[in-house]
């Protein structure tokens, strides 16, 4: 669907497309017709199939493979809606003679992120989905606590930045990357904190003689 769409708007696009935006909201990257239309399938596609690598086993890194395929699945699809998404939007906006706003990606980001937090209590230990840092992977309880709280922190920060797209460009712009980056952040601090915490159990008081 997403080649076929790509495919079929490549010869009506205009010779210029907008590709990237700057946190003004200011159109600072163009593309031809035939990067616009064929760069974000074919990354679509080659993430897909590396994830299907490991997921078949194909591709051996020594990392659990404890995901139901229900999980696996769901990220995967996931994955396309939000390029696709992204994709569409300024493919569709510019067949129409217009420019896609950044404003509008911020609501499709924003969308993501709330439907990514409300995964990522599911995720198990795996190559290539969720928080892969030395804490998470050596431990399932601190992967799964860190997870279940990054999965709150990340649906918190969609709901806000679902409103905030209708703001100036500027303004939601520059709220997407602390409401993003913030919860993430945290993530890390808490995984360490909890191993730390694992590693140096408090010990009881010593009773009185």
């Amino acid at each position: 669907m997403l080649w076929g769409f790509s495919l079929w708007a490549m010869g009506r696009l205009p010779g210029r497309v907008p590709m990237h935006w700057n946190f003004a909201g200011e159109v600072d990257g163009w593309g031809t017709p035939l990067m616009a239309s064929l760069l974000a399938p074919a990354i679509a596609t080659g993430a897909y199939l590396l994830i299907l690598g490991y997921d078949w086993g194909g591709l051996d890194f020594k990392a659990a493979r404890a995901m139901s395929p229900s999980t696996t699945r769901q990220v995967r699809i996931l994955m396309l809606l939000l390029i696709g998404g992204m994709h569409g939007s300024i493919l569709w906006t510019s067949l129409h003679g217009g420019i896609a706003s950044s404003s509008r990606m911020t609501l499709i980001l924003s969308t993501f992120f709330v439907l990514l937090g409300n995964l990522m209590p599911r995720l198990e230990p795996n190559a290539w989905a969720g928080i892969r840092i030395p804490p998470t992977l050596e431990s399932r309880e601190v992967w799964k606590r860190t997870h279940r709280m990054c999965g709150r922190w990340l649906m918190v920060a969609g709901l806000v930045g679902i409103p905030a797209s209708l703001l100036p460009e500027r303004i939601a712009n520059g709220l997407l990357l602390p409401l993003v980056g913030l919860p993430l952040l945290g993530a890390i601090v808490y995984a360490y904190w909890i191993r730390h915490q694992m590693d140096h159990p408090a010990t009881p008081p010593a009773e009185a003689p």
